[in-house]
């Protein structure tokens, strides 16, 4: 009987021990999740301070954490998952916002409309998203819409303005002393052939062509060479070429109005050109001689500036829809 008694006694002392065991080891792992917990909400806080965090390091410790408090009751006074969602959703907005800003500055796109995607599935009620949306398929349209439309140009007008010296003879030529500054007005009308991309930022497309077309000059200038007051008057009418849009050559007829050189009626022109192209903008360095090939050699040296319109390259009905299918099919090219 005895026996009996101690026997249960022990067994009563065993399970005792054990469960309290259990309990323990119980509280040691939750307080280990609880630990683990805490520190994944500590890198998601450190991430989520600055901007550019990674959004995919950043969602990959989301999601370790939804599952960790979906699992664990114990973890309800470490903060509420719906606050967490919260804030990881706010930053997640702003910097997908923030790099849909930068990829269109930059031209790039492509990026811009797959990340754009992406919010406009998960936020499709935030105004943010609605106006970025529409910013990012109107920039992506008008890019897309003056590359083909450049692409196809076919004529330019060109207007421009210079700064020439009022030239010596040759003899005397040097580049640094000129005997004086003067305005001159141009206007230039071109054929353009050899269209070609010559550089790209983003998918934004700059383009260079040849060219070849009429030209027409006015100048009228005075100044000072080898103590001799000069006088030049004269509208120049030449046939103009210029190579890939980096040099020129202008050959043509000058018709003096009034001038002080030696020459009663007109003069041969040449005028060689370099040519620096920023889109619709032309900057020019160039050297023009004049001359009747007997008494006269008279060069010119002097700056210049054009605006160029660009004509022909309209597009069609077919051409536009295929821009828009491109945009929301996000297959640029």
């Amino acid at each position: 009987m005895l026996n009996a008694t101690l026997s249960s006694l022990s067994k009563s002392i065993f399970l005792i021990f054990l469960m309290c065991a259990l309990s323990m080891n119980n509280w040691a792992q939750d307080s280990t999740r609880l630990l683990v917990y805490q520190n994944h909400v500590s890198k998601m806080d450190e991430i989520m301070s600055k901007d550019g965090g990674s959004l995919e390091h950043l969602k990959v410790i989301y999601d370790q954490l939804k599952e960790i408090y979906e699992k664990e009751e114990l973890l309800s006074e470490s903060g509420s998952l719906e606050t967490l969602t919260d804030r990881y959703n706010t930053y997640e907005l702003r910097e997908r916002a923030r790099y849909i800003d930068i990829m269109n500055k930059n031209y790039e796109l492509k990026k811009a409309l797959v990340s754009l995607e992406v919010i406009e599935k998960k936020f499709p009620k935030e105004q943010l998203v609605n106006d970025l949306a529409t910013a990012t398929r109107e920039k992506a349209s008008k890019t897309l819409y003056k590359n083909l439309k450049e692409s196809r140009t076919s004529y330019t007008i060109e207007p421009s303005l210079s700064l020439f010296s009022i030239g010596k003879p040759l003899r005397e030529f040097t580049f640094f002393q000129s005997p004086g500054i003067n305005l001159m007005f141009g206007l230039g009308a071109y054929k353009i052939f050899n269209v070609h991309e010559s550089y790209r930022r983003g998918f934004k497309k700059y383009y260079k062509y040849s060219q070849i077309g009429l030209k027409i000059d006015y100048f009228n200038g005075d100044g000072e060479s080898m103590d001799e007051n000069v006088k030049l008057n004269y509208l120049n009418s030449q046939i103009s070429f210029m190579l890939n849009r980096s040099l020129g050559l202008d050959l043509g007829y000058v018709a003096i109005i009034n001038s002080t050189l030696p020459a009663d009626k007109g003069l041969f022109s040449a005028n060689i050109c370099a040519e620096l192209p920023l889109d619709f903008i032309g900057l020019g360095l160039n050297a023009r001689v004049l001359s009747d090939f007997s008494n006269v050699y008279h060069i010119q040296y002097g700056l210049s500036l054009k605006y160029i319109f660009k004509l022909g390259g309209s597009l069609k009905p077919q051409d536009t829809k295929s821009i828009n299918t491109a945009i929301d099919n996000i297959n640029i090219k």
